[in-house]
């Protein structure tokens, strides 16, 4: 403050703390809103190789988890390989979205196979079997 004549001039300040609070808000936010996405996978023993080193997690996917019992499940809802096919779950364009296929290391080749075919007929041109880090 100064003092000018009788009067008392006031400087102008900024309170910075209100601004770090929403800061921290939002970092916690935004942690919280990751861990939940990779809670909704389940828990599958993924095969053991290295990835493409390069590769950019999609924005959107579809994830498609086939356990060792050769169940077929999406975010964590078991389906049949008829309702795999649906418009509902690959969206109006299905060549355009990218699925990755998380498969249980021990589930049997044939019902992979048979999900390969699935998502062909469905009109999926590709897709990806996600892989694990040798020993993790």
């Amino acid at each position: 403050m100064r003092l000018m004549g009788r009067r008392q001039i006031e400087e102008a300040s900024f309170d910075l703390t209100p601004m770090i609070d929403v800061v921290m808000l939002l970092i916690v936010f935004f942690t919280l809103t990751a861990q939940f996405t990779r809670t909704e996978q389940a828990a599958l023993d993924l095969p053991a190789q290295e990835g493409d080193p390069g590769r950019v997690e999609p924005d959107k996917a579809l994830y498609v988890d086939v356990d060792v019992a050769g169940k077929v499940s999406i975010e964590g809802t078991t389906i049949t390989l008829l309702e795999l096919a649906q418009p509902h779950w690959l969206g109006a364009d299905p060549g355009a979205i990218d699925v990755i296929v998380r498969a249980d290391r021990n589930c049997s080749v044939a019902k992979l196979n048979e999900v390969a075919r699935t998502l062909q007929v469905a009109g999926v041109v590709r897709w990806k079997l996600a892989t694990a880090p040798e020993g993790k």
